[in-house]
């Protein structure tokens, strides 16, 4: 007597696609089995995908049933809802083979456990197989092409949104200033994910649920090139169409800093000077003691065991105000720079301007690159380097030249703005005219922060900053006349 279990399925990933809902399967199905007169003993109903072997449990659980002789047929809308792929089918043509399933039967059609019933079984299911594979090639066809267009496939990046009527990325002006903040704050080096995670919840940032941004969110986001401009699918990189939220200049610098570090030392948080003072006479590092719990010294770690530098202690109080008075080099009259700004305005109003070397370097290291991929591509047909190293290095090719010719479109950008140019620098003359008063009054944290945007480095020597070295452009500032002229001024 022939047992029936009736297994309806429709796929989850795809749900707005079937052609029938679980219980439109089941309504009819049941219609069937009254007609028919069929000895139903259970109804297994399941949302999975049948693209995967062993990815459905309750199929799973029916093919156990027949095993164990709880039913010996199967009663489905279509041969496709039991399988899809080579693994599933092999199960039920062996339980065939071994006489425990006797019939399949669909909406349509029915299997008995004969070679050509068998056979045509196996056709069916196999043709589904077919036809899902075809549709995947498809979607990661079309996928490509969409990539290649600069329209992004998946769901928008934290700080963007998806646009459901356009079906493109807009900037969620919510969330997009805090994730250009967490560019900033890791690229000076000073904060790690869990610093910046604290710091910005503070500040109100939420995820859309009104969650907090967790380390590995900020880790997530400050990895993605998608913030630049540049998306990547598969290891293959692409120009977006979408607005980038950071120059491409700021994702690399982060991406180095990354590559120092796996995460900030506490220890080195701790002292503001910690990190950016060297030894005047063995190079080695300056390290930080805290003594009676309220005062900080700084000496040499003579890690090359040859310096008598480390019996020199230079308190923190002291060494604070000598870099105080040396950030006064950076202070230049206002009302003379005021001058030299409005001088410049009326030469970029008369000058087209040219482009800078980083522009030509970027754009002969682009032409370079077409060079190398043509001499690959000649290398492969003639059969002198084999498959999988050519895909790889053509690859790595094409994804330098992605970022290449992002650097090149923001070089082409400034090159026909100057006036960002000047108001950059105008800004930065202003920032050096007040840094040593800021420097002052600051807090430990602030202070870092304040070095790690000017200083480059700087030496000790029995107990005295013996040089101070400033990153650009300070280090213009720096050299500049105590009273320069509106010529000199003009120059710099």
């Amino acid at each position: 007597m022939e047992k029936y279990v009736l297994y309806i399925r429709k796929s989850s990933e795809s749900e707005e696609r079937q052609i029938m809902s679980l219980d439109a399967q089941e309504n009819e199905m049941k219609r069937i089995a009254e007609r028919d007169e069929l000895n139903v003993v259970e109804i297994i109903r399941e949302s999975h995908s049948a693209k995967k072997a062993d990815m459905r449990p309750e199929f799973n659980r029916m093919i156990a049933g027949i095993n164990s002789g709880l039913y010996n047929s199967i009663l489905t809308w279509a041969p496709d809802r039991l399988s899809r792929n080579a693994g599933d089918l092999g199960k039920l043509v062996d339980l065939m083979d071994s006489g425990k399933l006797i019939t399949v039967k669909t909406y349509s059609q029915e299997f008995k456990n004969d070679p050509n019933s068998k056979f045509m079984l196996m056709m069916l299911c196999s043709q589904a197989k077919l036809e899902n594979d075809q549709k995947s090639l498809n979607v990661k066809r079309g996928n490509r092409e969409k990539l290649k267009r600069g329209d992004w496939i998946n769901r928008a990046p934290f700080g963007y949104i998806n646009e459901k009527v356009t079906k493109t990325i807009a900037v969620d002006t919510a969330r997009a200033p805090y994730v250009q903040k967490i560019f900033e704050m890791y690229s000076t080096g000073l904060h790690g994910h869990q610093s910046i995670s604290t710091a910005l919840f503070e500040q109100g940032l939420r995820t859309s649920s009104g969650k907090k941004v967790y380390k590995s969110g900020i880790q997530k986001i400050l990895t993605s090139s998608f913030y630049c401009g540049i998306m990547e699918s598969n290891s293959t990189q692409y120009l977006g169409n979408h607005e980038p939220l950071i120059s491409s200049e700021l994702f690399d610098k982060c991406q180095e800093v990354c590559a120092k570090k796996s995460k900030p030392r506490s220890k080195t948080l701790s002292f503001a000077l910690s990190g950016f003072i060297t030894c005047a006479n063995c190079g080695c590092a300056i390290t930080a003691e805290l003594k009676k719990a309220k005062y900080v010294y700084y000496h040499c770690t003579n890690g090359k065991g040859i310096c008598d530098q480390r019996s020199f202690n230079a308190n923190e109080t002291e060494l604070h105000k000598q870099i105080t008075l040396d950030l006064n080099k950076l202070k230049i009259s206002q009302r003379m720079i005021d001058i030299v700004y409005k001088a410049k305005l009326e030469e970029v109003e008369h000058s087209k301007g040219t482009q800078d070397h980083s522009l030509e370097d970027a754009q002969k290291a682009l032409k370079t690159l077409a060079t190398r991929k043509s001499r690959l591509v000649d290398t492969y047909t003639e059969g002198d380097i084999d498959v999988e190293l050519y895909r790889a290095k053509l690859k790595e090719i094409d994804n330098e030249s992605v970022r290449l010719t992002k650097r090149i479109q923001e070089l082409e950008k400034k090159a026909h703005d100057p006036l960002v140019t000047i108001e950059l620098i105008y800004s930065k003359f202003k920032q050096g005219n007040s840094l040593a008063d800021e420097y002052k009054h600051a807090l430990p944290a602030r202070k870092r922060e304040l070095l790690s945007e000017a200083l480059s480095n700087s030496t000790l020597l029995n107990r005295n900053i013996q040089q101070v070295s400033y990153k650009s452009p300070y280090n213009i500032f720096a050299l500049a006349p105590l009273n320069p002229t509106f010529q000199e001024m003009l120059a710099e």
